[in-house]
Order: C-alpha cells, then structure tokens, then sequence
C-alpha cells in the first residue's frame, strides 16, 4: 500500500493560485482535528497505519538539485523538522546523510533509507509535481501473519516513506525557516507527517489543511499533534516491524 497526499501553495502573494480559491476562513473552517490511514489485516480487522515508533527510522536528504549556497540552510531545516516530527511523535529517526536518489513509484525496495527525501524538479520524478503542488509525501508497508497450532497473529506496520520537493518552486515562492504562513519549515513538516500516516484536513488552522496560506500556523497545531500522538510512541510497539 502507499499514499501519496500533495500540498497546494494557495495565496495572493504566490504567482500561481488565485484569492477565489483560498476558501473558508478559519473561523468557519471544518472542526476535524486529524485523518489516520488504515490498513486491512488479513482477516479483515483494520488497524492505524504507522511505523514501529520502537526502532529508529533511517532518513537521507537529497539536495541535488538546490544551489551550493543554499544547501547547508535547506538541510539545517530538514534535519530540524525532523527534530520536530519526532518530539511530536516520540518517534527516533536517523539521519545517514546525502544521497542523490529521487523517489519514484515503484522505487520502494530500492531504497538506501527507510525514507529518502528529494529537492528535486518535475521531471526527475513521476510523482506529480506540476502546477502548484509543491511537494508529496508517502510511505509503502503492509501486513503480516504468523500462525501457531491454531493461533494466527496479525501485524501491519510501514517500513519505507518517501518525499518529493520541487525545488525551483519552494525555493522562489516560500520563506526560509519556520513561522507563520508561507514557510519551507511548515511544506516539510506537511509532508513529513503524511509520510507517518497522517492525511489532509479542511480546517484552515491546521498544518494538515492541504492548502498552504496567510492561515498557515507556525508547526504542527494541536490538532496535528493529536495526529501524531496516535501513529507514534503512545500508540505502542509494533512487533516485527
């Protein structure tokens, strides 16, 4: 199974996107505070999908495609966004360094990192990159059985995750750093929680709202947290996985 959500830069002050599509104001955004995936076991109970927040995730940053200048700032704020995501999960993730790998479907089981994040173009990847989505984050995993006498035991969890960046766009059209609004820290930390189970929601408030505006808050809000306490630490171990 995978799942491949992308994010959407929706603002005035963006060269592509337009006011009339920016929606509800927050006040009257929808009241959903997070969206878990499932997987269906093989006797067909469905469980959170979710990595085994018991094991340390290996993580390599692509940067291939962002200029020399650039890169020690792009990977200082990948490498603090994965800080984030794992005090907010209670999840422990590696970081095994650079690799010129670029994430496509299918490319799973040819990965050197349990997850593999690229700055790269629309071209190089055939995740769907075009228009105005800026990046798209996943993961790959599944279930497994194991039977004794008369006992089966189930287990699901994810083992691979992915996230695609384009590059040129982030880079023209996003602030560095992290804050309010229209910030590369907040397009990492969206696609980052996609890539640990987490879907999109419509309250404007919220970072897994999959339009990024003015509304935009500053990190993970309280409802993503929320998110994230169900697929991480708190949730328990995964045995197997």
């Amino acid at each position: 199974m995978h799942l491949v959500p992308r994010l959407s830069v929706l603002a005035t002050s963006v060269a592509f996107g337009a006011a009339a599509t920016l929606g509800a104001s927050p006040a009257s955004a929808a009241s959903a505070t997070y969206s878990l995936s499932y997987t269906t076991l093989g006797n067909g109970t469905k469980v959170v999908a979710r990595w085994n927040p018991c094991r340390a995730h290996s993580y390599k940053v692509n940067l291939v495609s962002v200029p020399v200048a650039t890169r020690p700032a792009v990977l200082a704020e990948t490498q603090a966004a994965m800080r984030v995501l794992a005090a907010k999960s209670g999840m422990t993730f590696t970081y095994k360094g650079s690799t010129t790998e670029v994430p496509r479907q299918g490319s799973y089981s040819t990965q050197s990192a349990d997850i593999v994040i690229a700055y790269t173009t629309p071209a190089k990847t055939n995740y769907s990159l075009w228009g105005n989505t800026l990046g798209m984050g996943g993961y790959a995993g599944g279930w497994r059985s194991s039977t004794t006498g008369t006992t089966t035991i189930y287990t699901a969890g994810l083992n691979k995750g992915y996230l695609v960046l384009d590059t040129p766009d982030l880079l023209a059209h996003l602030k560095p750093g992290f804050g309010l609004g229209l910030r590369r820290g907040n397009l990492l930390l969206h696609e980052l929680a996609h890539v640990v189970g987490l879907g999109h929601v419509s309250n404007a408030r919220l970072l897994m709202n999959p339009a990024m505006t003015s509304y935009t808050p500053n990190g993970y809000a309280v409802g993503d947290a929320a998110g994230l306490a169900r697929v991480g630490r708190s949730a328990g171990c995964i045995t197997g996985w």
